[in-house]
């Protein structure tokens, strides 16, 4: 299953005219303000729980254990993990606030385990 479905995700981008050199801003994703996956996000290699950080203006999960070298963004792979559940059952996260998000999370998910990138991920979901 493709995570990043255009029907699902199509992230906006926007360009500053007449600023060169500038990074494109993003739209703003639904689960912008809140790290939904804290304490559920944990390193496939070893287990360890990815801690939620902030690093060079953006969210992100970053783990003490020092098997990865970078932090993943927390936007990626919560749109990763959101979409996930959007696919089979739209209705349950449609319109969900970031804290609503987090509750959903922890009652589908034992865990999500990721490895070198966002997109690298499995979901150990509760039976």
């Amino acid at each position: 299953m493709d995570l990043r479905s255009d029907i699902v995700r199509n992230p906006v981008r926007l360009v500053i005219p007449g600023r060169s050199g500038e990074r494109p801003a993003q739209s703003e994703s639904p689960i912008s303000g809140a790290y939904t996956l804290t304490g559920l996000l944990r390193c496939r290699g070893c287990g360890t729980s990815l801690q939620p950080v902030r690093m060079l203006g953006r969210r992100a999960y970053r783990g003490p254990c020092g098997c990865r070298l970078t932090a993943v963004d927390a936007e990626d792979i919560e749109q990763f993990v959101l979409e996930a559940v959007a696919a089979p059952a739209p209705g349950l996260v449609a319109d969900a606030a970031p804290e609503e998000l987090t509750r959903i999370f922890r009652r589908l998910f034992v865990a999500v385990r990721v490895g070198g990138c966002a997109q690298d991920l499995s979901i150990v979901w509760r039976l």
